[in-house]
């Protein structure tokens, strides 16, 4: 590594990032990793002075591609891409084990009998999977700003609020083309289902050892709900408000696969 070199997980909820994380940090001192993994945490270095950035080797959190554009230079990048069926699937499974603390604000998901489908019949809640994965890489936010619910109320400026309550003016095929050229341009991008193999991947891409076995955290299994067990409609629904995580999902797995191969058949 060069002097004066930072790296950033850049941690899409949901994707197995907090299995990730626990290595990469092991690479680092405690006192250079940022002491924040949030946007809002973010904004309020940004608002107090972004030059403290500067100070950290290591950034990992839910900050979206919006903390890179902050940076002086460009950081080296590591992020993990999933299968958007099966990150719907957990990331509805996340909100209903953690609906006791009304993160999301919406009363019907404290019902232990809310369902996927009001999940997405919801426009908040579907949101947090409407080509999120696509609007994490390809999306940068002011936070000098001040955003707001669907109901005019001021909102905490979290990544997953931001990308819920925030439009953009750029189409999907300009979305769908900024995040893959972002994408490639990344050190180093794992993908969920091949997780025992994108951590071998990621150890040598940077010649990092690790005294873990392999981790796999914040996992949430739940034969009752797979992709298997869901309806044709629902299927359906998934499929549509997913379309362009799909396709950055093919396009990182073909990513993977030509690092993998070079890294461990080509030498």
């Amino acid at each position: 590594m060069t002097e004066n070199t930072q790296t950033y997980f850049l941690h899409i909820p949901k994707t197995a990032g907090t299995s990730l994380r626990s290595i990469v940090e092991e690479q680092f001192p405690k006192d250079h990793i940022a002491p924040f993994s949030y946007m809002h945490e973010l904004a309020d270095v940004v608002k107090r002075d972004k030059n403290e950035l500067v100070n950290y080797t290591l950034f990992a959190g839910h900050m979206g591609h919006t903390l890179i554009s902050l940076l002086p230079r460009a950081p080296r990048v590591i992020t993990m891409i999933r299968e958007p069926v099966n990150r719907t699937i957990s990331r509805f499974k996340n909100l209903m084990r953690n609906r006791g603390r009304k993160s999301v604000g919406h009363e019907r998901f404290l019902d232990p009998e809310a369902t996927i489908e009001d999940f997405l019949s919801f426009p908040p809640t579907r949101r947090l999977v409407t080509n999120f994965q696509v609007r994490n890489i390809a999306l940068d936010f002011d936070l000098t700003k001040t955003y707001h619910d669907d109901d005019g109320q001021e909102i905490l400026p979290k990544q997953a609020k931001l990308l819920s309550y925030t439009r953009t003016d750029m189409s999907d095929d300009e979305l769908l083309a900024k995040a893959k050229q972002r994408l490639a341009s990344f050190d180093f991008v794992g993908i969920t289902d091949r997780f025992a193999e994108s951590m071998e991947l990621l150890l040598a891409t940077f010649g990092w050892t690790t005294t873990m076995d392999v981790p796999h955290l914040n996992a949430l299994p739940d034969p009752a709900l797979t992709e298997q067990t869901l309806s044709s409609e629902t299927m359906a629904k998934i499929e549509v408000y997913t379309r362009l995580d799909a396709e950055l999902y093919r396009f990182a797995a073909e990513l993977f696969e030509q690092r993998y191969s070079a890294m461990f058949y080509q030498q």
